[in-house]
């Protein structure tokens, strides 16, 4: 057998192993993603989630993020809701010390859309996984890459939304939309927020400086079990 020959022979053996893996185990990995996929919409609550069956409530008491005493906070969390809280806040700059004590109305509870957003996402990355459905056989790995990439973009999109919360302006937050959510009502100087990082909910208080357009930024944090699951199992997701 000549060189030229070996060279054929060489190549057709790896166009039968190129056909054969597009054949065997392009559509298992595609279920282990669906598989994956799955839970983390499982695990992940939704604004239709509350509406179709009672939710689980969650008492959770939360710590300073950033050190001191000034703030303190303990929330109640229902699906992709806080439906009660009791903080209480050291107004700073004031002699004596004034204690400021506000929650959440029943008629206005404060909806975390990171929940919704992120949701949104993992659907978009499952209609593009099940586009060509399950018996469907892939011919190339162009294919292939052109089915997982806006899977994995959508993917990545899910656990941006969760990790890196979307800024807010102090003038969004000072809004009549946003503070109805605090009663009583917060004075004119203070403002606050709840919002999703990683696997762990975090309540902030703004306070504007006297003669300043800056302002002191008072934390409080807890860890959400059901989001520390879901970011595992979204992280396995994007590494698969």
């Amino acid at each position: 057998m000549d060189t030229m020959e070996e060279e054929v022979d060489e190549i057709e053996a790896m166009e039968r192993e190129y056909h054969w893996l597009l054949r065997t185990e392009v559509r298992p990995v595609i279920s282990y993603l669906q598989s994956i996929l799955t839970e983390c919409k499982e695990r992940l609550p939704t604004a239709s989630s509350d509406a179709g069956c009672q939710p689980r409530e969650e008492r959770l008491i939360m710590n300073p993020a950033n050190g001191g005493d000034f703030l303190k906070s303990m929330v109640t969390l229902c699906g992709t809701c806080v439906i009660a809280a009791d903080v209480t806040f050291k107004i700073s700059g004031k002699n004596p010390a004034q204690m400021l004590r506000f929650g959440i109305p029943p008629d206005a509870p404060y909806h975390l859309q990171q929940f919704q957003d992120a949701h949104n996402s993992l659907a978009e990355a499952r209609t593009h996984l099940l586009a060509h459905g399950l018996d469907y056989e892939f011919q190339t790995a162009e294919e292939v890459i052109k089915l997982l990439q806006p899977v994995m973009a959508h993917l990545a999109r899910a656990r941006t939304t969760l990790i890196v919360p979307k800024k807010r302006s102090f003038e969004e937050l000072k809004s009549a939309a946003h503070r109805r959510h605090f009663v009583p009502p917060l004075p004119a100087d203070l403002s606050a927020s709840f919002y999703i990082q990683a696997h762990k909910m975090i309540f902030a208080l703004y306070q504007v400086l006297p003669g300043a357009q800056k302002f002191d930024c008072f934390q409080v944090k807890t860890e959400v079990a059901f989001m520390a699951c879901f970011m595992y199992f979204s992280l396995a997701l994007v590494n698969a």
